[in-house]
């Protein structure tokens, strides 16, 4: 990666009205400095959210008729042991209906995506622009750390495609849960009932589309913040450490 700062990557003289939303979004996967570079000029992030709300209800309709929400809670339950041992331990009626209130629950999140994308959008939007700001001295503003986030996560739905290209393929319909839904991560090929769960959520963390989005919000944080993409980079890759160690941990507590 160039650690040169980018003036160049400003929207061209003569295109007074910036880039449409195609050109933004397109450009998020092929020229992401164009389109970030645009957010100074306005940070708005309504359509990238959409679009990532409208991939995700593809999958959730997708999980629906292929896999089954049962099929799914049990599959996210055996990545926690210990709650998978204490369901096993219930008397069979109690252990039906717990099982059935998971179902809802599991089922209940997942269509109400938006809202949960939306929140933990903001969290996140929020944490970087402190991070940025106050550790790296950029002055970025909240509409647009926000922007620069909806803008990155735009990569979720190439997983999102592969998903359900995966399950109308028929393959994974056993298997499938939320967390882990593509075979993009060293993660994907464990079982999850022989493999230390530490190591299964740390494995998972190295995902080719994960990955890729801490890169773009670097690169997006640093074109913004008129600072190195390196620096941006590096930045993102302390948070990446963060996360994954942190998985790891909640992982060998549940085991």
């Amino acid at each position: 990666m160039s650690s040169a700062s980018f003036p160049s990557a400003e929207p061209q003289v003569g295109q007074s009205s910036g880039l449409s939303e195609p050109q933004r979004i397109i450009n998020t996967f092929i020229a992401p400095t164009s389109t970030f570079a645009d957010l100074r000029r306005k940070a708005s992030w309504w359509v990238p959210f959409l679009l990532s709300c409208m991939f995700a209800y593809g999958m959730v309709i997708t999980v629906d008729k292929q896999v089954g929400f049962e099929r799914v809670t049990e599959n996210q339950i055996k990545l926690n042991p210990k709650a998978s041992e204490r369901l096993d331990q219930l008397p069979a009626d109690q252990r039906a209906r717990q099982m059935d209130l998971s179902v809802k629950i599991t089922k209940g999140i997942s269509y109400a995506i938006p809202v949960i994308v939306l929140i933990i959008n903001v969290i996140i939007a929020a944490i970087l622009m402190a991070t940025f700001n106050f550790g790296v001295g950029t002055e970025i503003t909240f509409g647009q750390s926000l922007a620069i986030v909806m803008y990155s996560g735009l990569v979720g739905i190439v997983k999102s495609i592969l998903a359900m290209v995966t399950l109308f393929a028929g393959a994974n319909l056993e298997n499938f849960n939320f967390s882990n839904p593509v075979g993009t991560n060293p993660a994907y090929y464990m079982d999850v009932s022989s493999t230390a769960p530490w190591l299964y959520r740390l494995s998972s963390w190295f995902d080719v589309i994960t990955l890729w989005l801490f890169i773009l919000i670097g690169v997006g944080f640093a074109v913004v913040g008129r600072k190195k993409i390196s620096t941006g980079i590096a930045v993102m890759l302390g948070w990446f450490i963060v996360m994954a160690l942190g998985s790891a941990a909640i992982g060998a507590l549940s085991s």
